[in-house]
């Protein structure tokens, strides 16, 4: 049963917004950036990560915000699912 759950979100990852890639990619290598996104992902969204910023829309920027006070992988879920 694990292992089909793990399929199913590993394959709606790969259909994700490329931004919302490059987020999660950021919170994996940097436990800083990864603190910031789970307690306050618009103030990371709208810091950046690495001099870099993130190409979201108002309503995506808003659906990220949303999603506080989860770990990362539920983090990566909940993104795979919007």
């Amino acid at each position: 049963m694990l292992k089909t759950m793990h399929y199913h979100a590993h394959q709606d990852l790969r259909e994700v917004h490329p931004e919302y890639s490059r987020i999660l990619s950021a919170a994996v290598i940097n436990r800083s950036f990864r603190e910031k996104l789970l307690s306050d992902p618009a103030l990371a969204i709208a810091s950046g990560f690495n001099g870099e910023s993130f190409d979201l829309t108002d309503s995506e920027k808003k659906e990220l915000s949303a999603l506080k006070g989860l770990t990362l992988s539920e983090f990566a879920l909940q993104i795979s699912r919007i």
